[in-house]
This record gives structure tokens, sequence and C-alpha cells, in this order.
């Protein structure tokens, strides 16, 4: 058996498929994804995984229309809001919230700082991406480098990621954490975020832990 996976990367994927699949809106399918990754997240919790970065918006879907933008930001106030304080301890989870806010509508701003504020723990963390954008944080990371005379690999604010989920089969990263993902396994899913189950991801964990982590060794 090889190491658990510390820190695990989820990309929801696939929500407007599954929408018109099964002939919903996009604020229903939204809003129950919001549910779904709070699922997950506990989930992961509970198989001993220390961070989870997920992929809320990256800054290039913000290009998307306004009605797919509003359900998003919809769900996602609904998840920092109400759904992050109702399953976890503000005490054990700290939630970070990383990219351009200045992009983003302020009441998804406002949200966010709160659950950022009210979730400070340290032994959970979770990553929210928002405005995300590759290459902004290889900037930011420079710049920070830089004023504090340290090496920039120890500049980013997010480490190394160990598997990355994603709820689409298209074998695509679309931007996600490019160099701390480098070395993770990579898992593109037929099955949508919206119909996983907790079995699903206790055997992706399981699967992770029977394969070989060589790190380019």
């Amino acid at each position: 058996m090889t190491d658990q996976p510390a820190h695990v990367g989820l990309i929801p994927d696939g929500l407007r498929r599954w929408a018109q699949a099964n002939d919903t809106t996009l604020a229903e399918a939204y809003l129950r994804g919001a549910q779904k990754v709070t699922q997950i997240l506990l989930v992961l919790q509970r198989l001993g995984v220390q961070t989870v970065s997920v992929y809320n918006l990256s800054r290039a879907n913000l290009g998307r229309s306004a009605d797919e933008l509003a359900a998003v930001y919809a769900a996602s106030e609904r998840f920092f809001r109400e759904m992050i304080p109702a399953h976890f301890d503000p005490a054990a989870c700290g939630v970070h919230v990383h990219g351009d806010l200045e992009l983003l509508p302020q009441h998804y701003v406002d949200a966010a700082g709160e659950v950022e504020k009210a979730m400070s723990g340290n032994g959970f963390r979770v990553n929210i991406l928002a405005a995300y954008d590759a290459v902004d944080e290889l900037r930011s990371a420079c710049a920070r480098s830089a004023a504090d005379g340290c090496d920039i690999a120890d500049a980013f604010e997010i480490g190394e990621v160990d598997l990355v989920i994603r709820s689409t089969p298209e074998p695509l990263l679309s931007g996600f954490l490019p160099l701390q993902s480098q070395y993770a396994q990579l898992r593109f899913l037929s099955t949508p975020l919206n119909d996983l189950t907790e079995q699903d991801i206790e055997d992706l964990i399981a699967d992770y832990r029977c394969f070989p982590q060589l790190r380019g060794r």
C-alpha cells in the first residue's frame, strides 16, 4: 500500500450537460453540484485527506452567459454561507479563496470573505479557486518571492496536489493548478458530479493508495 493522498484537487464539471440530460434548470444543477461538492469534501475529510482544492471558476469561465454565471454565483453563495458552516467545524476546517476577486460580483466576494473569516481551523483545508488563472498565480508567486527573498517554489500559496478528480471524461486540466499538479494522479470520470456517490469517492481514494506514486523516480 502506498501513501495516502494528502491533497486532492476537484474539478466539478459537466453541470450544463447534467441539466440538459435531466431536464432541469442551470440553477438547480449548480445548486445540486454545490451540495455534492459538500458531500465529497466530507468523505475526503473522513478518509484522512488534509487539503482539497476545488475549481469553482477559472478566469476564462467568466466569459460564459449571464444566466449560467448567475446560477454559479447563487450556488456558490449557498455553499459559502450555508453548506460549509452547517457541515464543518470552524475550529478544524479552514477555507481559503484564491483568484482575482476583483473580477467577481460583490455579493460573491462578501460571501467568500465571510466563510474565510468564520472557518479558520487548520486540520482540514479547503481551497476555492475563483476567477483563477495559472499565469496570474505565477506572477503573484514571483512578486512574493522577490519581496520575501524566498525561492519561488516556496512562494505559492497552494501546495503540491496528489490526486486530481474531474467529473467529466475529457482528459483536460483546463488550467487547474498546473505546477502543483505536475505529478498528480489524474482521474477523469464518466459519472457526472451530481450522480457521484460516497462509494465512488472511497473507491478513487482506495485506487490511489494501491497505485505506485513515483514522482518521476
